[in-house]
């Protein structure tokens, strides 16, 4: 039996990605896709954020959906921490939930507080290789921490959302699913 653990550990420390000593900076200069993570919901889990085409030049974000809601974006960049596409970034604001206290997270050109992001180093869940995960530090202007979650909109689809640090509150209609974002280049 003492034989068998030893190998099993052995073959698990075989196995397990390495993460890099070295830490990130918050610039991705080459294009990349945002894959969705969180295995506990497969209708959102290794789906890509795509971008739709909403009033004024905003584009909305959305996973899944069926058909896909909005346009397969691979040519997104991050800048200073912020996400990127064109000449537009992600931003928090708009779309204030009163039931979850949740907000939208949509591109704009607009002055909107930013979502910010730092690359780290991570192992994929499914296959335990290296990826580069972007963990969301805070809405630009107010204080730290938070996440991002998606939660149901139309056509089985999901619209990416900010949860606030300190919230308790969830809408028991449309939970907002905590994710990983995670930097796949194109």
């Amino acid at each position: 039996m003492r034989l068998f653990l030893s190998l099993t550990a052995l073959i698990a420390v075989a196995t397990a990605c390495t993460i890099p000593s070295t830490s990130l900076p918050n610039n991705i200069t080459s294009h990349f896709r945002v894959q969705v993570q969180n295995a506990s919901y497969p209708q959102i889990h290794n789906k890509y954020m795509n971008l739709m085409v909403s009033g004024g030049g905003d584009r909305h974000l959305y996973v899944g959906g069926s058909p896909q809601v909005g346009d397969t974006t691979t040519n997104l960049l991050l800048i200073k921490g912020s996400l990127n596409w064109v000449s537009i970034n992600a931003v928090i604001g708009g779309e204030e939930s009163n039931v979850d206290d949740t907000v939208k997270m949509f591109m704009t050109e607009r002055g909107d507080p930013r979502a910010l992001f730092q690359p780290t180093y991570a192992c994929n869940p499914d296959n335990d290789s290296l990826q580069v995960e972007l963990r969301f530090v805070g809405k630009q202007n107010a204080p730290a921490g938070g996440w991002i979650c998606v939660r149901p909109s139309f056509d089985n689809s999901h619209e990416f959302r900010y949860y606030p640090p300190g919230n308790t509150k969830s809408d028991p209609n449309r939970f907002c699913i905590k994710v990983t974002l995670v930097a796949v280049p194109t």
